[in-house]
């Protein structure tokens, strides 16, 4: 079965997280994994945005060209930064395709201004 949760070993992501000029201690991964084996990882971390809101900043999602993982990866890591209370989000990843594809964000901005009403619209996904 695929779970997508914080990873308790950030250690094996320290080589892609100074790769990526992050700091280390503020940085964050989300791993999915099934049965054990690892199908994919996200790394992120919170700031602040231009005024002064926080935000969380997706910088790197490894996903084994599996558009499903992405956005599972990408959905965990919006539905952590709900539960801290942060409702901004921007993307520093390479995969914008798949970001429109998705509808995480429109016209190629790299920003997803709202997590909550994002997350509210899957609600009616189910019916």
């Amino acid at each position: 079965m695929l779970e997508i949760l914080q990873t308790k070993n950030k250690e094996n992501y320290i080589n892609k997280i100074t790769e990526l000029g992050l700091d280390f201690d503020t940085s964050y991964v989300v791993d999915a994994t099934d049965e054990g084996s690892s199908l994919g990882y996200g790394i992120y971390h919170f700031g602040i945005d231009d005024e002064y809101n926080p935000i969380v900043e997706i910088d790197f999602v490894s996903d084994n060209s599996d558009i499903m993982l992405f956005d599972g990866i990408i959905r965990s890591v919006l539905f952590l930064s709900m539960m801290k209370g942060i409702d901004k989000a921007k993307f520093n990843i390479t995969q914008t395709d798949k970001l429109m594809k998705l509808g995480f964000v429109q016209n190629n901005y790299n920003y997803l201004n709202s997590i909550t009403k994002f997350m509210s619209k899957c609600k009616s996904c189910k019916n």
